[in-house]
């Protein structure tokens, strides 16, 4: 599979890249994975980070427990509320409360503690502490998928067939061979939308996608050997995703109880321009899966679509979040009404609560969301060492 995508990348003028880790990201090369190299298993921040805490310092984990609300005196953090198997109790803060509760989580936490937008927070009935448009500035990147039969072979056959399976998870466990080392893709590809499908942009989309920086991709390409559960045949699907994101979801409330699931609009897609932008990136789609020579078929989720309205609507139905959601707490100045912490994550307008995660970051990145997680994260651990 990766042959024919490199064929399709060069038949596009894609420039070759070494990697992506060098500030340069227009072109086509393969990806950095967390997959271990001695045991071909994936790695995680609960891996590499949190299992060695567990040994190293008197970290204590919670288990089974949920954070209630955080407790104030006043503006000054106090403590956590949290209940474990129906027990209700009080973890008291010595310095400081830390909000590592992700891009969803964490603006609910703030919110039923009193910190967030004083409609949402007066809906349902929560003492408010501060006044701050937590949760109103959600972003996140928007992809499509598109699925062939594949002419040769590929990861999606696993679930399938049943001696290909067999054969695949025995090589895995003794030898840390074979397809299962691999989660089906290797190659990605980054760029602005190029000529002739750039002039076919209308000028409100045109002059949008201006404001983003000259070195900014605003697709990207990823290609994976995945297909229908259940497959029994060789199947490649392509998936362009949009990284010029010029919607803005929002975190809501349910309730003031945290264990209810708080209420997520992302708005993908939402915005004209991206709209604008979706519709061509399906024809360059087109111009691409058949530099590949990879298809055997037709286009099997939605089928070919001919009008820009057909295009619209085909490639909503088979939109979904790339899962890079960034901004929900986002980290600023106190003087700009839309962020909610300062650069070293503590939220305006209380002592002692930081935010230390994806929500902090105010601006999504053009590509996947691990590396700047980790050096935010990275970044804020130290401030919390230093006590700043």
């Amino acid at each position: 599979m990766n042959s024919g995508l490199i064929r399709g990348f060069r038949a596009l003028n894609f420039s070759a890249q070494t990697g992506f880790s060098s500030g340069r990201m227009d072109g086509y090369g393969y990806l950095a994975v967390a997959i271990n190299p001695d045991t071909q298993i994936k790695d995680s921040s609960e891996t590499a980070f949190l299992s060695q805490a567990y040994n190293a310092t008197s970290f204590r984990v919670y288990q089974n427990t949920i954070a209630q609300k955080i407790l104030f005196e006043g503006k000054i953090a106090t403590g956590v509320l949290v209940e474990t198997a129906g027990l209700t109790y009080t973890l008291e803060a010595t310095k400081e409360v830390i909000v590592a509760a992700g891009v969803t989580r964490s603006p609910q936490m703030l919110m039923v503690s009193g910190i967030g937008p004083q409609e949402i927070l007066a809906q349902h009935n929560i003492p408010v502490i501060v006044n701050r448009p937590v949760g109103q500035n959600w972003q996140d990147h928007c992809a499509f998928e598109f699925q062939y039969k594949m002419n040769v072979g590929g990861n999606a056959a696993l679930e399938g067939n049943k001696e290909y399976l067999y054969q695949a998870t025995e090589d895995f466990l003794t030898t840390q061979t074979g397809p299962l080392t691999n989660w089906g893709g290797d190659i990605l590809g980054f760029e602005k939308l190029p000529s002739p499908y750039r002039e076919a942009l209308n000028k409100s989309a045109l002059a949008e996608l201006a404001e983003l920086p000259d070195d900014q991709p605003e697709i990207e390409w990823l290609i994976a050997s995945h297909g229908p559960q259940m497959a029994t045949s060789s199947y490649v699907t392509f998936t362009p995703a949009i990284l010029a994101v010029t919607s803005k979801g929002t975190i809501g409330l349910t309730s003031a109880n945290p264990a209810d699931n708080p209420i997520i609009d992302p708005k993908t897609f939402s915005s004209p321009t991206e709209q604008a932008l979706g519709i061509q990136i399906y024809k360059r789609l087109q111009e691409f899966v058949n530099a590949t020579g990879l298809a055997s078929g037709p286009e099997l989720k939605v089928g070919p679509l001919n009008t820009d309205a057909e295009i619209l609507e085909g490639i909503k139905q088979t939109g979904l979040p790339w899962y890079h959601g960034v901004a929900s707490c986002p980290m600023g100045k106190e003087s700009d009404p839309n962020a909610i912490v300062d650069t070293n994550g503590k939220v305006f307008g209380v002592s002692g609560v930081r935010v230390v995660d994806a929500s902090v970051i105010p601006l999504i990145a053009p590509g996947h969301s691990m590396a700047p997680v980790y050096m935010v994260a990275e970044k804020l651990a130290d401030a919390i060492k230093r006590g700043v």
